[in-house]
């Protein structure tokens, strides 16, 4: 499958400045931390915030400086050919691996001075991100700041990075930690979908809400989409308070732990909101059809997939349904919902061509662990568990990682075996997979993201100097009563702050 693009925008005389395309928000796993006091109140974004349609053309950017190295020229000219096929694709990944060798190696000279190392590192990040590489993005990161501290482009690109990789407590302490001029409105967003995805939604929405005037079309609509995204979160999340409290009380979930080659993970499963999917995936665990398996597929910042038994022995992954699928429970109206740390079944993609709707009906043994908060899964894929150990592991796992083994930790004294789809039975070689899409270009609901001079998301870097957008004039910001489609069950008062949320259990 062709990996949707993003672009790095990189703006420079002598000092670099970097700027990427708004990450994907994230999320982190429901715990004790995330239920502190909420004091402000969420707001729909009012008519004043739809974005205008009077912003004014982007300057051309100025002319390329001439390559200083084989390995910038050859950084041009693949991101030439990226933009021309819009697209990344096992060969150009393979030549991204070959190039970011040559990149780390001249880097790596005594004889590179500080400015040609400022415009390799930028070469050097954008391959990173191109493969989804997140040690190497974080280096590059780490050094670029230690040659240029002053710079808030790299800050605040940094921060987007650490978004998108599902690091919300380093982004949110990056952009707390210094203060914010020329980029104030950038890191205001930025500060908000890191809060977001820390559950912390009141202060998410005081970031959004405290974002300088003088906005762009586009930042206007980060807001105001950040700002409805912070309202259908917070009252997931209460809900989601509720239930644990309720299985706290309960005490006796059935646990399984995955021995993984990153550590162990310890699920707590949702026995009472999806007994059939818990009796389904019990059964594969008693089964040994996870022992041995790898993590086929890493969504970046949104999931790790695996349970595939196939690749057990060699096969890719995706295409297993381990033996039989089984009925949805994504339609209960008591059940869970797709937060970071759940646990939810994989479903094949239709063959249709409507892939936003997934083929009802056939989850079989894939299993995704989400890492971000995916709100827009919700009713359609069942959620079944949550990580309550071993969290850090999980954000850490490759398609190289694999499940050692698996195994029952406690259940309750019935049998658990999973009740069959009568009748309807995906083939093993079935056509269509059992990749849950993350962007709409793979059939799911969030944008790719996309730089401001490349709205279509496809691109290439642009080395020389690129002038600010023109910013459109003040608009002031003024909460409001939320519809009643996204109010809260219990709307707190106006007059008197929100007391603070039930504390939610902590991890085991």
């Amino acid at each position: 499958m062709h990996a949707p693009i993003r672009t790095l925008l990189v703006t420079m005389p002598i000092a670099l400045s970097l700027g990427f395309p708004l990450g994907m928000e994230c999320g982190t796993p429901l715990g004790l931390s995330q239920a502190s006091a909420q004091t402000l109140r969420p707001v729909q974004p009012p008519p004043s915030l739809t974005p205008k349609q009077n912003a004014s053309p982007q300057a051309p950017a100025a002319p390329l400086p001439p390559p200083l190295s084989v390995a910038e020229q050859r950084f041009r000219d693949l991101s030439t050919r990226v933009r021309a096929q819009g697209a990344i694709d096992d060969a150009v990944r393979t030549e991204l691996r070959s190039l970011s060798a040559l990149l780390d190696t001249d880097l790596a000279a005594p004889t590179t001075s500080r400015d040609v190392a400022l415009r390799l590192l930028a070469a050097r990040i954008q391959c990173a991100i191109w493969l989804e590489d997140n040690a190497a993005i974080d280096a590059a990161f780490t050094r670029l700041t230690a040659m240029n501290p002053t710079s808030e482009a790299t800050a605040l690109a940094w921060a987007r990075e650490l978004i998108a990789m599902a690091q919300f407590e380093r982004a949110a302490q990056l952009l707390q930690s210094r203060e914010f001029t020329t980029r104030a409105i950038d890191a205001k967003i930025a500060l908000g979908d890191a809060l977001t995805g820390l559950h912390r939604f009141d202060e998410a929405q005081a970031s959004f809400n405290t974002a300088p005037g003088g906005r762009t079309d586009a930042q206007q609509k980060a807001i105001s989409d950040g700002t409805y995204r912070t309202q259908t979160l917070r009252e997931m999340f209460e809900k989601e308070l509720v239930a644990m409290d309720r299985d706290q009380t309960r005490g006796d979930l059935p646990l399984v732990q995955l021995m993984t080659s990153q550590g162990p993970i310890e699920l707590e499963l949702f026995e009472e909101q999806a007994p059939n999917t818990v009796g389904n995936f019990i059964e594969h665990v008693e089964a040994g059809h996870y022992d041995g398996t790898t993590f086929h597929r890493i969504l970046r910042g949104l999931g790790v997939q695996g349970g595939d038994p196939a690749t057990a022995e060699g096969a890719a992954g995706g295409k297993s349904t381990g033996g039989w699928t089984i009925p949805d429970e994504s339609d209960r109206a008591d059940r869970r919902a797709p937060l970071a740390g759940r646990l939810i079944m994989a479903k094949q993609a239709p063959t249709t061509g409507a892939r936003e709707v997934p083929a009802p009906h056939s989850a079989g043994s894939q299993f995704v662990v989400l890492l971000s908060p995916m709100e827009e899964l919700d009713g359609k894929y069942t959620v079944f568990g949550r990580v309550t150990d071993g969290f850090d592991a999980a954000r850490m796992l490759t398609p190289e990682d694999t499940i050692v083994s698996a195994r029952v930790l406690r259940k309750r004294e019935h049998e658990y075996k999973a009740v069959r789809n009568e009748g309807v039975r995906f083939s093993e070689a079935a056509s269509g997979n059992f990749n849950m899409p993350r962007t709409i270009a793979e059939g799911g609901n969030r944008a790719a993201p996309a730089s401001a001079a490349n709205p279509s998301g496809v691109g290439g870097i642009n080395l020389g100097s690129t002038p600010d957008s023109k910013l459109t004039p003040p608009s002031p910001i003024q909460p409001v009563q939320p519809p009643k489609s996204v109010q809260t069950t219990k709307p707190a008062q106006t007059t008197k702050p929100v007391p603070p949320a039930k504390p939610a259990p902590a991890p085991r």
